[in-house]
C-alpha cells in the first residue's frame, strides 16, 4: 500500500508544475490540514480528474489481459495549466507493492470510461 507521505510528495510535485496557485485549483472544502488537501489531489490525480492517468510499465498477455500492474504512471499537464506555457508529462512511481490502483487505471484508461 502506498504511504500517505508518498502520496503527499507526489501531489506536491504535481502541484509545482502548475501556473495557478495550488489553493485556487483544489476544491474549496474544509480540509483538516494541508496534508489532507494533498491526499485529495493524489486521489483525483489517480482517478483522472486532472487528465488521463496512464500506467507506463504495465505488462499484458497476447489477449490484452493485465499480467503485471503498473508501478510507473504519467499524466499530461496541459500547456494552459503549466508554468512553462507548454504541455508537460508528469511522471510518478508507486513503489510499495501491488495496490490494485494500476488495475483500476488500466481498466478505465483502456476502455475510456472515466
Amino acid at each position: 500500500m502506498t504511504s500517505d507521505s508518498q502520496k503527499i510528495e507526489i501531489a506536491k510535485n504535481f502541484a509545482e508544475l502548475h501556473e495557478t496557485p495550488f489553493a485556487l485549483w483544489t476544491p474549496d472544502e474544509a480540509y483538516v490540514s494541508d496534508d489532507d488537501r494533498y491526499l485529495a489531489v493524489f486521489e483525483n490525480l489517480i482517478i483522472g480528474v486532472y487528465g488521463d492517468c496512464y500506467g507506463v510499465n504495465a505488462e499484458y498477455d497476447e489477449d490484452g489481459n493485465l499480467i503485471n500492474e503498473a508501478t510507473e504512471f504519467e499524466v499530461e499537464v496541459d500547456r494552459f495549466a503549466s508554468k512553462g506555457d507548454r504541455s508537460e508529462i508528469f511522471c510518478f512511481e508507486i513503489t510499495s507493492g501491488s495496490t490494485g490502483i494500476g488495475q483500476f487505471i488500466e481498466d478505465h484508461g483502456k476502455y475510456g470510461d472515466w
